[in-house]
């Protein structure tokens, strides 16, 4: 490292323990109370070392257990979350709570996994199959093996792990339901027919049909006392039938069946969405008639009138039960978001539980008096408890930047645990998704707190001491840049973008929109703006649309060959103007490249106003297509998309990325140049910046309200201008202003990097020359998995001058390393003249000795 750096590095470090020390002072002085309010108002803005400072002296002090919860609840989580399985989904309880059961894998790999919930979550056993269904008592379970006529119904019995296949004579099942007894409800289709049937299989009997009624939806819900059985009945697709995940506007049944199975009678109802209280007293279902939505209630058993609870011309749907079926949860839509809802199964005036500006949906009573619901939209979700008149967050990762998406949520049928599929690593990209158990009868403790909030504001001082030491170089000019950003004329963008209507491909605003990004460019003083244009299929049954993508391209000065993109889609979706979605971060677009059209930077820079994307990604991958015919050596790229809605008064958004390097310096960049509180999440997938990682690997950030915001708007009508909070795309614009000029002035990633081992667990590094003329250094770490930054050293290379007629691909640097076995990851960056570092690491562990 040069005396320059380690002085910028450590001048920054000073700064943060100077801060650090003056915040606990500030601290100390105060009375407990405002110590938790200084602290938490330090949160919500974003000062999150001045917050764990001051939550970190709350904690030590004498009233550390009146604010424990408090700053549970700020931080993460207040309940102890273990990690069950890597990999999960479909999980499911037995009905004792003992055991649970989880599917793992794809396709005919799939398995399902019995483990006991206890620590540890020892493996009871493997099946190969699914939809696995325990026994009251949890010692057998039912699971469906093979494929399409060839599926088989299985029993284990889990002590001895002998199997027993169920004799279904020529019909092929689709899911089983224990009864109390022993014996086995089945729902089940003749081989070559659709309709199914509900059988019922006793030990050494052949099954027999006990439904009256075709077509029995597959999934059984079964009373407590085993007395009554509901079903839906009359159609092909399955319904959830009070598990509460089912998504709104979901498959609608039209009827459903009550079976009293002591007597065998069938009761058909006319409506949908049937639940079953938990003790097996009241079903609750809906009708539609119309223009109107009524909740009705009716008691199982005999034939009692159905009760009218309630009625409403808004959106319904999603009911949820409490345990003895006094009351009724459902949601509601009064605007433009489902919001929660109580009502009494007489009737009478419903209680409204939630008021969040996003969807609350699916609610489920974990008991009488707590209420389980999620907030968001579909890639991310978050779980809340409502008990008391409070929602109280349920699971998090217990980190400042990372969110975590969840997806589904299965409460033990006591309520005392939470079953979670999530990616608590915020890794929203690998198919994996990992499974949590929420054991809300153990609270987090105060030392166990007091170290979480170490711990976080550690890699808050980390994540802002490296922002500084790699932006020191250029920070004046950066900030001299980003202080041009307006707010007005962001707006004014906005405006007169969002007067073209929908910008669909197959819609007038479209062209009027490209028309209008040409003049923009061209306005800001562009001299190389170009329109590349395409012809693109929104169905096989329509003619081809043509359209096009709006390039503005701004040349390097030192090393122009060296490409960067900041790009972000125009179109809309054609019911609406796509005001978030995705005029917000086509106005960052316009206004980065408005700020830095006279600030040209060491690499060329393309600002890419991308279309089609809401029609399959149609225009970044014809970018993409066209830059790898042309050999474009592009090195990196931001996209950002829909950055304009905000949840609350906070101005945070999420940096998406596939480069970790990207997301840091995206960090540093919100933090020192700007305004926005940002977070993180690793994700690309299903937008324009998959079809850059796809043609050119994880080069890719950007920020993007999802998936850490929920907008009610996406994809409606109703995503409008005035929904959108302007100085909040602003600061997305300085952020992204300092960003690219970091991008572009500092050092691409070191390609080419190779290592093998030597004796005495050395090793021989090499790797390809950097293509820009002024790399004075490359830095290099090392050290085992666990420590992969043990060893550092920089390494001065003379470069052969080369004239600029591509980029120079002279040899580089031969490096030998002392404490470098096999399994040691090693890792190079290029530092330039001016002291800016690459922005990645090239890694590669060193292989074993041939």
């Amino acid at each position: 490292m040069s005396v320059s750096r380690r002085f910028a590095a450590a001048t920054a470090l000073l700064c943060f323990s100077m801060s650090a020390v003056s915040a606990q002072a500030a601290a100390r002085d105060l009375p407990t109370a405002e110590r938790w309010q200084d602290a938490e108002l330090a949160w919500h803005r974003g000062d999150y070392v001045r917050a764990l400072t001051g939550l970190e002296t709350v904690l030590r002090g004498t009233d550390a257990s009146t604010f424990r919860e408090r700053i549970a609840l700020l931080t993460g989580e207040n309940w102890h979350t273990s990690h069950v399985a890597d990999d999960a989904r479909a999980p499911r309880f037995s009905p004792d709570g003992r055991r649970a059961a989880y599917e793992t894998g794809q396709g005919a790999a799939r398995i399902t996994r019995v483990i006991e919930m206890r620590d540890g979550f020892p493996l009871v056993a493997e099946l190969t199959g699914s939809g696995l269904v325990f026994s009251a008592d949890g010692a057998r379970v039912a699971f469906l093996i093979g494929q399409r006529e060839q599926t088989q119904l299985v029993v284990r019995d889990l002590a001895s792990a002998r199997d027993e296949a169920v004799p279904l004579i020529d019909a092929v099942p689709a899911q089983a339901l224990f009864h109390a007894d022993g014996s086995l409800f089945v729902v089940a289709a003749p081989i070559g027919d659709v309709r199914t049937s509900l059988y019922r299989v006793t030990p050494g009997n052949a099954p027999i049909r006990v439904s009256r009624t075709d077509s029995i939806v597959a999934d059984l819900r079964m009373a407590a006392d085993g007395a009554s059985l509901l079903y839906g009945v009359g159609g092909r697709s399955p319904v959830q039938i009070g598990t509460g995940r089912a998504f709104a506007g979901g498959p609608a049944r039209r009827q459903f069946a009550i079976m009293d199975l002591a007597t065998g009678a069938e009761r058909v109802i006319t409506g949908e969405s049937p639940v079953m209280s938990a003790d097996g007293s009241t079903v609750a279902y809906i009708t539609r008639t119309d223009g109107t939505n009524r909740v009705h209630t009716v008691p199982v058993g005999g034939n009692a009138e159905a009760t009218d609870a309630y009625a409403t011309s808004d959106p319904l749907t999603n009911l949820a039960l409490t345990p003895d079926g006094a009351r009724i949860t459902f949601q509601q839509q009064p605007r433009e978001d489902w919001e929660l809802f109580t009502v009494s199964r007489t009737g009478g005036a419903p209680e409204r539980v939630t008021r969040e500006i996003q969807h609350d949906l699916l609610p489920q009573w974990l008991n009488g008096n707590r209420l389980l619901a999620v907030v968001g939209e579909a890639r991310h979700r978050r779980s809340y408890l409502y008990a008391g008149g409070q929602r109280i967050r349920l699971f998090h990762n217990n980190s400042v930047r990372t969110i975590a998406p969840e997806y589904e949520w299965v409460p033990s049928p006591d309520g005392t645990k939470l079953l979670v599929v999530a990616e608590r690593d915020g890794d929203t990209v690998t198919p994996h998704r990992h499974l949590w158990c929420i054991d809300l009868t153990r609270e987090v403790t105060v030392p166990e707190l007091t170290r979480r909030v170490q711990q976080s504001r550690e890699a808050e001082r980390r994540l802002r001491a490296n922002g500084e030491r790699i932006f020191a170089p250029i920070a004046a000019d950066v900030r001299r840049a980003v202080n041009e950003v307006s707010t007005d004329r962001v707006y004014d963008y906005a405006r007169d973008l969002f007067a073209f209507d929908s910008k669909h491909i197959t819609q007038p605003g479209n062209a009027a929109a490209r028309s209008y990004l040409q003049e923009q460019y061209r306005r800001f003083g562009f001299a190389d703006v170009r329109e590349q244009t395409f012809e693109a299929r929104t169905s096989v049954n329509q003619p081809p649309v043509r359209t096009a993508n709006i390039l503005a391209v701004l040349p390097g000065t030192t090393h122009p060959e060296l490409v960067y993109v900041i790009s972000s889609h125009f179109d809309s979706r054609a019911e609406g103007p796509g005001a978030d979605d995705n005029t917000s971060a086509t106005s960052v677009l316009l206004e980065t490249a408005r700020v830095l059209a006279s600030r040209p930077q060491a690499a060329t820079i393309i600002f890419a106003s991308l279309t089609g994307e809401e029609s399959g990604l149609l225009g970044s991958r014809e970018f993409v297509r066209v830059a790898k015919a042309e050999n474009l050596q592009l090195a990196g790229v931001l996209n950002n998309d829909m950055v304009g809605w905000a949840n609350d008064q906070r101005l945070d958004n999420t940096i998406r990325y596939s480069n970790p390097g990207i997301r840091d310096l995206q960090h540093g960049a919100a933090i020192q140049f700007s305004n926005l509180i940002t977070y993180d999440a690793f994700y690309y997938k299903s937008t324009d910046a998959q079809a850059f990682y796809d043609g050119y690997g994880d080069v890719v950030g950007g920020i993007g309200s999802y998936p850490v915001l929920g907008n009610p708007h996406y994809h409606q009508t109703h995503d409008v201008l005035e929904t959108i909070n302007h100085q909040l795309v602003a600061e997305v614009a300085k952020t992204t202003v300092a960003s690219i000029m970091y991008l572009a002035s500092a050092p691409s990633r070191v390609t080419g990097l190779t290592a093998s081992s030597l004796s005495a667990g050395s090793a021989e590094l090499s790797w390809r020359a950097s293509p820009e003329q002024d790399i004075a250094t490359y830095e290099l770490q090392w050290g085992p998995a666990e420590a992969p930054t043990r060893y550092r050293r920089d390494v001065t290379v003379p470069r052969v001058t080369v004239p600029r007629v591509a980029v120079p691909r002279v040899a580089g640097p031969r490096v030998t390393l002392e404490n470098a076995p096999a399994g040691t990851v090693v890792a190079v960056r290029a530092i330039n003249t001016r002291g800016l570092s690459g922005w990645d690491w090239a890694r590669t562990p060193v292989p074993a000795a041939h």
